[in-house]
C-alpha cells in the first residue's frame, strides 16, 4: 500500500524544512566516491574479529565502558572526561540541545559543517554566523559577536568544507572572551593537520573537543565518535541523549581498531598529505582555485564551469561534492583525498579527461 502524502498529520515544527534534508545519493557499482571525507581502507582481519565474536555481544545492550576507557588512556584523561556518540554528529546533537533554546545563540563560522546549523535550529536557539573566507581564523570578528545570549561558540578545526584551521590561541581566546559559553572544537579531521590542539585546552573547563573513528581511524560504517570536556559537561551531555546509541558490533570494531595501533594511520596521513599537494597542483595549474587544507579533502574553485566538471568526473568514474543550492560554495568542489596510489591515480585520470573537455588543460 502507498501512502498518501494527504494525511491529517500535524506538520513539524517550523524549524524544520524536509527540503534542507540530506541523502547521501546512490551510485552506480563501480564509481569511485570521493564525495565524503573517508579515511583508510579498514583491514579484512577486522571483520575477523567481529566473525568471532561472542554472540552476547548481540543479544546484549551496548556497553561503551571499555572504549570510553581506552580512548581516554589515549588522550590522557580520565573515562569520565570522554563520552562515546554515534559518530560526532551526535555529540553535536546533544551539545545543542544541552545548551541551547529560544533566547540563547550559537555563534559559528561560515561556511562550516551543516549539523551545527540543524541541530541548534532544532533545539530553538538563534544562529550567528561569521565569515570565514580566508585562510586564517576570523577571531576579532569571532570575539565581537559574543555577547550575554552566546551559549555555544562552533570552532570547526580542520574547517569542512574548506580545510582551514583556527589557532589554539584562537580557541583559547574565545574560551576566555565568553566563560559562560560552550566553546565546540569539532577536531574530527585533526589527524591530517598540522597540530593537534587536543592537550592545549584540556583545561578549560569551557571546552568541548569532538573526536571521530570516522576519518583517519576507517570506521565510517560504524558511526563512533566522541567527545572530550570536563567530568561535568560530559555528564552533561550523557543525560542529553539515550544510553545506547552506539552499536555493540561497531564498539567491538572500534577496540580492535584502536588496539591495532596507529601505524596504519600515519603511513595513511602521509598519503594523503601528498596527494593534497599533487592536487592542489594540478588544480591551479588548470587555472582553477584550490583552498590551502589541513584534511583529508580540497575545496577548489571552478567558477561556472563547477556543475560541467561535476559532471565530468561522474562520467569518468568518480563522485565529488557540489554545494548547488549552498550560499557563496555554488561554484566550488569539494575533492577526498583517497589515501592510496591506485585510486589516486583513478581520479588524476579522471580530472584530467575532464579537464581536457572543458578546455582547461594545465
Amino acid at each position: 500500500m502507498t501512502a498518501t502524502t494527504s494525511a491529517p498529520l500535524t506538520g513539524p515544527v517550523s524549524r524544520i524544512d524536509p527540503a534542507t534534508a540530506y541523502r547521501r545519493p546512490a551510485i552506480g557499482p563501480g564509481m569511485l566516491r570521493l564525495d565524503s571525507n573517508e579515511g583508510v581502507l579498514p583491514s579484512r582481519a577486522l571483520l575477523g574479529d567481529l566473525a568471532n565474536a561472542d554472540p552476547e555481544l548481540l543479544r546484549r545492550y551496548p556497553d561503551v565502558c571499555a572504549l570510553e576507557a581506552a580512548l581516554a588512556a589515549r588522550v590522557g584523561v580520565a573515562p569520565d572526561r570522554v563520552l562515546v556518540t554515534a559518530g560526532a554528529d551526535e555529540a553535536i546533537d546533544r551539545a545543542c540541545r544541552a545548551f541551547l533554546e529560544p533566547g540563547r545563540a550559537l555563534v559559528l563560522p561560515d561556511p562550516s559543517f551543516d549539523m551545527f546549523d540543524c541541530s541548534a535550529a532544532l533545539a530553538g536557539g538563534e544562529l550567528f554566523r561569521v565569515p570565514w573566507r580566508d585562510d586564517a581564523f576570523p577571531i576579532d570578528a569571532f570575539l565581537g559577536r559574543l555577547d550575554a545570549r552566546t551559549a555555544v561558540v562552533a570552532v570547526v578545526s580542520p574547517n569542512n568544507p574548506t580545510g582551514s584551521v583556527a589557532t589554539l590561541a584562537d580557541v583559547r581566546s574565545l574560551a576566555a572572551a565568553a566563560p559562560h559559553a560552550l566553546v565546540v572544537l569539532d577536531h574530527v579531521y585533526v589527524e591530517y593537520a598540522d597540530e593537534d590542539l587536543t592537550p592545549g585546552v584540556l583545561d578549560l573547563a569551557n571546552v568541548l573537543v569532538l573526536r571521530t573513528l570516522s576519518k583517519a581511524w576507517g570506521l565510517a560504517g560504524c558511526r563512533v565518535g566522541y567527545a572530550i570536556g570536563s567530568p561535568y559537561v560530559i555528564a552533561v551531555l550523557r543525560a542529553a541523549g539515550g544510553p545506547y546509541t552506539v552499536a555493540a558490533p561497531s564498539i567491538a570494531l572500534a577496540l580492535a581498531q584502536l588496539e591495532r595501533g596507529a601505524e596504519p594511520l600515519r603511513a595513511h596521513v602521509a598519503r594523503v598529505r601528498e596527494e593534497r599537494r599533487l592536487l592542489g597542483g594540478r588544480l591551479a595549474a588548470a587555472g582553477l582555485a584550490p583552498r590551502p587544507s589541513q584534511a583529508n579533502f580540497v575545496l577548489v574553485e571552478c567558477g561556472p564551469r563547477a556543475r560541467a566538471l561535476c559532471a565530468g568526473l561522474a562520467t569518468h568514474g568518480v563522485v565529488v561534492r557540489d554545494f548547488p543550492s549552498r550560499r557563496g560554495l555554488e561554484t566550488a568542489l569539494r575533492v577526498t583525498l583517497p589515501g592510496s596510489a591506485p585510486d589516486f591515480d583513478r581520479l588524476s585520470q579522471a580530472l584530467e579527461l575532464t579537464l581536457q573537455s572543458e578546455g582547461l588543460e594545465p
